[in-house]
């Protein structure tokens, strides 16, 4: 038999070589997703519950006033209103410090006893006498729930990729529709036991919330992990395929200073004015969503005053859960296609015309209807500017900074939202409306600015144009750079 020629020797053993790393690859690919798996199962649950209590404690408010609250207490004027606004006051004063100093305060010990905090306030919120003790408790509660949010946030990038941000963070988000529908539903039940031991409706409505976030606080502190490093349900070699993935996903990410907090990275987010016009950008999608969140059943009443409390308090359910969904599905198209813009803007253009229905609408279904389109697009326009400006932060001190930064000023936007929808403007409350309406259209041009001009850098940098700026570096040097390495590709 002919011995086989040198070619075909040379070309079966770079078969062989291919096939070996072909499959070495797959293999690779498979463990990457049973760990991501694992993870996905111990972090993303626990978060979704924990968020959606502490909406639920501070938005029980809003149910409470439909329960009588208001006169119990002897609120008159737009005392309400301040009630619901001063909540703000200290929340956004603990955003930007708790999540620059996070890696510090140890992540999921800080995020589970917080959240054992707000569940004690909340608890005794239900036994306040009068205005006095109704604001400082809310200030309180503002205190202990500020830094969840923007922690959180933090928090994910910890363990997930900027590919990977969108649909995990579309769990907090669940977490946040999810206790509007729950609220609704738990109003709903709490109205037929309204008056049982002496107590009024809206005190079983607070006495009932909030236990279960002191229970789920005690259970997060044993159950979450710090960090990749200390992931105490993956293995050491799981552990190391997790954090190989991050360094994997963007080199900026994986230099030696590029996870530690460094005060040139802090000043970094103040003087970036992308970080700026992103705060922006949550300040004027959440004036939407805190009104919403507060006034849902108060605008539903309005348009049939014959229906029943309970009966409105059952209407808001179906809205919240259709816009979980709507961000859910949003936040899978835009980690598919890798596109956060596009989405945002029509997100604002589709809770436009919600406010139009809710204005100029002359029947009970076209109005209610409204209140549909508004939640297409109410956590959608604020969670993509959220996901879209951290997933462009390599750096943790000036990612954590910015985070912070555009939380606080978008969740300053709760101070302002109350007063949106006074008593007196009912049934249409045209003002509250218009002015969403004006504030949701700068919004998606803040979105349009933002994308051109990431549009714009990335093709200076594919074109070598940015290049100049690092022609005497070495490649660690230029990786430390961040997203103002050229290298460095934006996401849009």
């Amino acid at each position: 038999m002919a011995p086989k020629s040198p070619d075909v020797s040379r070309s079966s053993e770079q078969t062989t070589v291919e096939g070996s790393e072909q499959a070495s690859a797959n293999g690779d690919r498979a463990a990457e997703r049973a760990v991501l798996r694992k993870v996905d199962w111990h972090i993303l649950p626990l978060i979704t519950l924990i968020y959606m209590l502490a909406f639920l404690d501070r938005a029980n408010i809003g149910n409470g006033r439909l329960f009588g609250l208001e006169k119990d207490l002897g609120l008159r004027g737009n005392q309400f209103q301040t009630a619901v606004a001063v909540f703000f006051a200290t929340y956004v004063a603990c955003e930007v410090p708790s999540t620059i100093f996070l890696k510090k305060l140890r992540p999921a010990r800080f995020i589970s006893g917080i959240a054992v905090l707000w569940g004690i306030v909340t608890t005794f919120t239900g036994f306040v006498q009068n205005y006095e003790s109704l604001l400082a408790c809310r200030l309180l509660l503002g205190l202990v729930e500020g830094p969840l949010f923007p922690c959180l946030i933090v928090y994910l990038t910890f363990f997930y990729t900027r590919k990977e941000l969108a649909v995990r963070f579309g769990y907090v988000v669940l977490g946040g529709a999810l206790s509007g529908a729950v609220s609704g539903l738990l109003a709903y039940a709490i109205g037929y036991i309204d008056g049982r031991h002496g107590l009024r409706a809206w005190r079983w409505l607070l006495l009932i919330e909030g236990p279960p976030s002191i229970a789920l606080g005690v259970f997060g502190w044993f159950f979450l992990a710090d960090s990749p490093e200390t992931a105490w349900y993956l293995s050491p070699s799981q552990r190391k395929t997790l954090i190989l993935r991050s360094t994997r996903d963007e080199r900026e990410a994986s230099t030696p200073s590029a996870g530690t907090l460094r005060r040139s990275d802090v000043l970094a987010a103040f003087k970036d004015w992308k970080v700026w016009a992103f705060s922006v950008l949550n300040f004027l999608a959440d004036i939407q969503i805190f009104s919403y969140a507060y006034f849902l059943p108060t605008i539903i009443k309005a348009i049939n005053p014959a229906w029943s409390t309970v009966y409105v308090q059952a209407l808001t359910i179906p809205c919240f859960i259709w816009a979980a969904v709507a961000f859910f599905a949003v936040a899978y198209a835009s980690d598919r296609l890798q596109h956060r813009a596009v989405f945002g803007i029509l997100a604002c253009l589709v809770s436009i015309i919600g406010h139009v229905m809710l204005i100029a609408g002359h029947n009970v279904a076209v109005q209610y209807t409204g209140c549909f389109f508004i939640a297409t697009g109410i956590y959608i326009v604020s969670g993509i500017a959220i996901v879209w400006m951290s997933t462009n932060l390599p750096r943790y001190g000036k990612r954590s900074t910015a985070v912070g930064m555009q939380l606080m000023i978008g969740t300053s936007a709760g101070i302002p939202a109350p007063y949106l929808y006074p008593t007196g403007d009912t049934p249409r409350y045209v003002m509250g409306h218009a002015v969403t309406i004006g504030l949701l259209g700068l919004c998606a041009v803040v979105n349009g600015v933002l994308w051109w001009s990431m549009v714009n850098t990335n093709s200076k940098r594919a074109a070598g144009k940015e290049d100049w700026k690092v022609s005497d570096l070495t490649d660690e040097e230029i990786d430390e750079l961040g997203d103002k390495s050229p290298r460095f590709i934006f996401a849009t």
